[in-house]
Order: structure tokens, then sequence, then C-alpha cells
């Protein structure tokens, strides 16, 4: 009985976790592919904060090959920070693009990758439209742009 109290509430606890969504972050999905790839939906953020932050997770869709810098376009330059999601221990189990200097190297069909794009505004970000694009290193041609909304409604939802 003890066992279960404990797993009932571990799961509990994880649940409540995961429903939970600070205003400021989103995650978005996407695949990249030589046809401009496709963003699964866009990400919708509320303007007027200090800082967002998006987790951006995706597969690369044969036959692409290369490396993809990543960058945000869209009104006035912002700071921004994008970070890769290296294991600290790599075992091994699963091919990983490499991250360095805002580009994803070395991806290869079906690869999947993770990164975090951090947008710090100086000023508080009004209404508008970003755009997070991951460019071809070699061609200079977008290979997966996800939008992203500033303005209105709770952060962090995904406009399906």
């Amino acid at each position: 009985m003890k066992k279960l109290l404990v797993f009932i509430l571990a799961a509990t606890l994880s649940v409540a976790a995961a429903w939970y969504r600070h205003g400021d972050s989103a995650h978005a999905m996407g695949m990249i592919s030589v046809k401009g790839g496709r963003a699964l939906h866009p990400v919708l953020l509320p303007s007027g904060r200090e800082r967002y932050t998006l987790v951006v997770t995706g597969t690369i869709l044969p036959p692409y090959r290369g490396d993809a810098r990543i960058t945000v376009d869209g009104g006035p330059p912002i700071p921004v920070i994008v970070r890769g999601s290296d294991p600290i221990i790599d075992l091994g189990l699963r091919r990983r693009p490499h991250f360095k200097d805002r580009t994803l190297t070395g991806l290869k069909p079906n690869d999947r990758f993770t990164v975090w794009v951090v947008m710090q505004p100086t000023e508080p970000m009004p209404a508008g439209k970003r755009d997070i694009t991951f460019v071809d290193t070699a061609t200079g041609s977008p290979v997966l742009t996800i939008p992203v909304l500033f303005g209105g409604g709770e952060g962090g939802h995904h406009v399906h």
C-alpha cells in the first residue's frame, strides 16, 4: 500500500509539473528539409516580457544533409542566445548532430535535434511576429521557419 501511495504522489507531482507553464516559454516542433521545412504550428507568446525561452525540437527529412544556422528574423534586432542540447556524457546510443556558434552541424536524414532559443529584448517586446529560421550554410536557403507571434493571451500556448 505504501508503494502505491508513493507512486500516486509521484505521478500527481509529475503531471502537475508538466501542466504548469511559464508565460514566457514555449515548445515548437519542426522538420528541416530541402523544400524549406515545416513547423507543426506557430508559437504564441505574450508581449511585454523581459525574456522568452523557446525550445525547438525536430527531425531532418531526407534527402537533406548539411549545416543549419539559427537566426531570429523580423523587427529590430534583439539579444538572442541559442544553445544546443548535447548530453553531458554521450553513450553513443543515437547519432546526434553537433552544435556550435548557433549552427547545427553534420545534419543527416532522420537525425533529431533540440535547441534552446532565449530572446532577451532590451525594451518590452511589442505585439508582432518574429521567425526562428534555420538557414542552410552552403546555399543560404531557409530549411525551417518557425513563426513566433507576440501579443495577447497567456504565453506558451501552441496555436494549432
